[in-house]
C-alpha cells in the first residue's frame, strides 16, 4: 500500500468526523456522507492514475504516490495575511475568512460557504452537488469528493445578474511548526470545491485563484461544477499560481441547457506539476461555449491541459484556443477532445493549440481530437509548435530594442489576445497583472525594464507573428 493511500484513509476519517460536528442540516449531512463514501470507494477501486491510462499518458503522478499527507486543513498560525479582497477564501481547503463584504452583491446573487448554505438553502447542494463528474472514471475527482471539507456555493436566481466580479481565493500554506529540514517530508492536502448554479437568464463573472504561501509541499485538488439553465451566461476565470513544491490538479465540469453561454478562461502560471481538466456538456439547442487557456512552463515545471466538449444537441457551438509558452526545462501537454453526437446537426466546433518554445530543452505534447457522428457540421482542429520568429526579432532589434526586451515583447504579443478576451474589466486587469509577473520571471533582467501592459493594445510593430512554426497540422470538415 502506498504512503499516499494510507494517509488518504486517515484524512477521510477526520473529515467525516468534522462534518458531523459542523453541519446543521442532517439531510445535507447524509448527502455529503453518501458522496464521500461513493467517492472513496471509487478512488480505491481505480487508484492514482498512471501513464498506462490513455488520458494520463503525458503526466506522471508517482510523486503523489510517495507523499505521506500529514495534514488536511490549515496548520497552526499558517494563515497570516489573506491579501487581496475576495468573497470567500479557502485556506488549505477550509473556508476560514472572507476579506470582501458580500453585502453589496446584487439581488438574487448568493455566495455561501457549506455551513451557510446548510442554513439558508440546503436544497441547492442536495440537488446539484456531485451530479456532473463520473466518479467511476475520474479517480482524482472521486478522491476530492471523498475528502473536501468545505465548498463555495454560488447561486444565481432567475434573471439575476452579478454587477461585480465574484472572487474566490484558495491559499495553500506551509506548516509553520515544521523545521526547514522537515518541510519537504510533511506535505499537506487541500480539497477546495466550487458549485455554481445559474438559473435561467442569470449572469455572472467568477474568478477563482489558487496560490501558495511559502513552499507548501503537497497536493491541491480543486473540483468545480457549473449548472447553467436556459439562457444563463457565466464567465469564469481560473488562475493557478501555486509554487514549485505544490502539485495542483483542477477538474471543472459544466452542463449547459438551451441558449446558455459559458466562457472559460484558464491561466496556468505556477512552477510545479499542474493538471487542468475542463469538461463541458452542451445538452440543448443554442448552447455555446468559448474556452480560452494559457499555460506557462518554466524551470522544470510540467503543465497538462485536458479538455472535452460534448455536443449532445443540435445547433450548439464550441470555440476553444489554448496557447502554451514553455521555457527552460519545462514540459507542456495538451489533449483536446470534441465529440459531436449523432443528431447534433448544425454544430460549430473549433479547436486550436499554438505553442511557443523559448528553449531547446522545453517540449510540448499536443493532440487535438475530433469525434464526429453527424453530417451537417463545421469543425476544425489544429496545433502549431514553434519558436520566436527570427524576422520579427530582427525587426525590433533594428529599431534599437534590446534583444531580451524584444523577446519579451513578442512573447507578450503571443498572449495578449487571450487576456483581452476576458469581458469583465476588473477580472481582465487582474489577469493581465498576474501574467505580466509570470512572463517577467522568464526574463529576470527585465523586472525593472519598462514593460508594455498586457491590457494595452500592442503597437503595429509589436504584432508580427510571434512564433515561427516548426510543425503544424490543420484539419477541417
Amino acid at each position: 500500500m502506498s504512503a499516499a493511500l494510507e494517509s488518504f484513509r486517515r484524512l477521510r476519517e477526520r473529515v467525516a468526523s468534522d462534518r458531523k460536528i459542523d453541519l446543521p442540516s442532517p439531510r445535507l449531512g447524509e448527502r455529503l456522507d453518501a458522496l464521500a463514501a461513493e467517492g472513496f470507494a471509487a478512488f480505491e477501486a481505480q487508484g492514482i492514475p498512471t501513464r498506462a491510462l490513455e488520458d494520463w499518458r503525458g503526466t506522471n503522478l508517482t510523486a503523489v504516490e510517495a507523499m505521506d499527507f500529514t495534514r488536511i486543513g490549515p496548520g497552526r498560525d499558517s494563515v497570516g495575511e489573506i491579501g487581496e479582497d475576495a468573497d470567500l477564501v479557502f485556506v488549505d481547503g477550509r473556508l476560514l475568512a472572507a476579506s470582501a463584504s458580500r453585502a453589496d452583491l446584487s439581488e438574487g446573487v448568493r455566495v455561501l460557504s457549506l455551513s451557510e448554505v446548510a442554513i439558508e438553502a440546503s436544497e441547492i447542494p442536495e440537488t446539484y452537488l456531485g451530479r456532473l463528474p463520473d466518479l467511476e472514471k475520474e479517480s482524482l475527482v472521486a478522491l476530492q469528493t471523498a475528502l473536501f471539507e468545505d465548498a463555495a456555493i454560488i447561486h444565481l436566481e432567475p434573471r439575476a445578474e452579478a454587477t461585480r466580479t465574484i472572487r474566490i481565493r484558495s491559499i495553500s500554506t506551509a506548516d509553520d511548526q515544521a523545521t526547514p529540514q522537515d518541510k519537504p517530508t510533511t506535505p499537506s492536502a487541500s480539497f477546495p470545491r466550487l458549485l455554481v448554479v445559474a438559473e435561467h437568464e442569470s449572469a455572472a463573472t467568477i474568478v477563482f485563484e489558487s496560490v501558495s504561501k511559502g513552499d507548501a509541499p503537497g497536493l491541491t485538488a480543486f473540483v468545480a461544477e457549473y449548472h447553467l439553465a436556459a439562457g444563463a451566461r457565466i464567465e469564469t476565470v481560473q488562475i493557478q499560481a501555486e509554487g514549485a513544491e505544490r502539485i495542483h490538479i483542477t477538474s471543472s465540469h459544466a452542463r449547459l441547457e438551451g441558449d446558455a453561454h459559458f466562457d472559460s478562461h484558464v491561466f496556468s502560471l505556477g512552477d510545479g506539476l499542474v493538471r487542468s481538466e475542463l469538461s463541458i456538456q452542451l445538452t440543448e439547442p443554442g448552447a455555446e461555449t468559448r474556452m480560452r487557456g494559457f499555460f506557462l512552463g518554466r524551470n522544470r515545471g510540467h503543465v497538462d491541459h485536458f479538455t472535452t466538449v460534448d455536443h449532445a444537441a443540435e445547433g450548439c457551438s464550441s470555440d476553444q484556443e489554448y496557447r502554451g509558452v514553455l521555457g527552460d526545462n519545462s514540459k507542456g501537454v495538451f489533449r483536446g477532445r470534441v465529440i459531436v453526437r449523432p443528431g447534433a446537426q448544425r454544430t460549430l466546433a473549433l479547436q486550436s493549440n499554438p505553442n511557443l518554445l523559448l528553449s531547446n530543452r522545453a517540449s510540448i505534447d499536443t493532440k487535438p481530437q475530433l469525434e464526429i457522428y453527424a453530417d451537417d457540421i463545421r469543425a476544425s482542429h489544429g496545433s502549431t509548435i514553434g519558436q520566436l520568429d527570427a524576422e520579427a526579432l530582427f525587426f525590433l532589434r533594428a529599431r534599437g530594442i534590446d534583444e531580451s526586451v524584444a523577446r519579451l515583447v513578442l512573447t507578450r504579443g503571443f498572449v495578449h489576445d487571450l487576456v483581452e478576451g476576458i469581458a469583465e474589466e476588473s477580472a481582465r486587469e487582474s489577469v493581465a497583472e498576474r501574467v505580466e509577473e509570470a512572463l517577467a520571471s522568464l526574463h529576470p533582467t527585465l523586472l525593472s525594464a519598462p514593460a508594455q501592459r498586457l491590457d494595452r493594445e500592442p503597437r503595429a510593430e509589436e504584432r508580427p507573428a510571434a512564433a515561427k512554426s516548426a510543425g503544424e497540422g490543420e484539419n477541417g470538415r
